[in-house]
């Protein structure tokens, strides 16, 4: 059952990598959100175990989000591939190549996967935004379906792991990761107080951006080797 669902363990690690070091953007990406969220949250409900119910609720609907889109593009990735290893190299080739992208953007090197957002909210966000604003989160059903709509909002970094998850040409291990990923961003965005402030202070440090940074890079090295090597 596990092999079914993750053929590359290193691939699903590397996804939970991503989104927790990923994690600066979604503070300054999903911040506001996070705050929107918590002004539509009834002022009564603001505080304690009910707060965070509804909190993880709707933190539960993205991830179920992320999951479910990785789901469908690697399955539309393995579908275009199918048995042509020349398009398994070209999809090797793109992988290894969105992951230096996020690596270079993660330690802010550079900023081009912007564009994927700006992109995406010129189409998404007028949906979304209609579809979330009919899901108050006053319960944790509520709270759910905002989540779910919150996963769909267009993020470069979400973009990235999605085209990533496609080349691996199989759905269970895209939805793996994309799984993974979505939970690697969770401490950005449940984060509060002491613990929380903790938390930004490490992933905004430079030298953790360029370390993590590096990291990914170098997995993206590690994808990309195989196809440059036959080519």
């Amino acid at each position: 059952m596990i092999d079914a669902l993750c053929t590359d363990p290193i691939g699903a690690g590397a996804a939970l990598l991503i989104g927790l070091f990923g994690s600066a953007h979604c503070l300054v990406m999903c911040g506001g959100i996070t705050a929107a969220f918590s002004l539509s949250v009834p002022e009564a409900k603001r505080r304690g175990l009910i707060f965070w119910s509804l909190i993880g609720s709707a933190s539960a609907g993205r991830i179920v989000s992320y999951t479910a889109l990785g789901v469908v593009f690697g399955l539309l990735g393995g579908w275009l591939r199918a048995d042509h290893e020349l398009l398994t190299m070209g999809f090797r080739l793109v992988a290894g190549g969105v992951l230096i992208a996020m690596g270079l953007w993660v330690s802010q090197v550079w900023q081009g996967l912007s564009a994927l957002e700006r992109l995406g909210a010129r189409f998404v966000v007028p949906v979304i935004e209609r579809v979330r604003s009919r899901a108050a989160p006053d319960r944790p059903i509520n709270a759910f379906k905002y989540g779910l709509a919150w996963g769909f909002l267009p993020c470069g970094l979400v973009y990235s792991a999605l085209l990533w998850s496609a080349s691996t040409g199989h759905a269970g291990q895209a939805g793996t990761q994309m799984l993974l990923f979505g939970l690697g961003t969770v401490p950005a965005i449940l984060g509060a107080g002491y613990l929380s402030a903790g938390i930004k202070f490490s992933i905004e440090s430079p030298w953790f951006r360029r370390g993590s940074g590096a990291l990914i890079g170098l997995y993206g090295l590690w994808t990309l080797l195989p196809a440059l090597m036959i080519t």
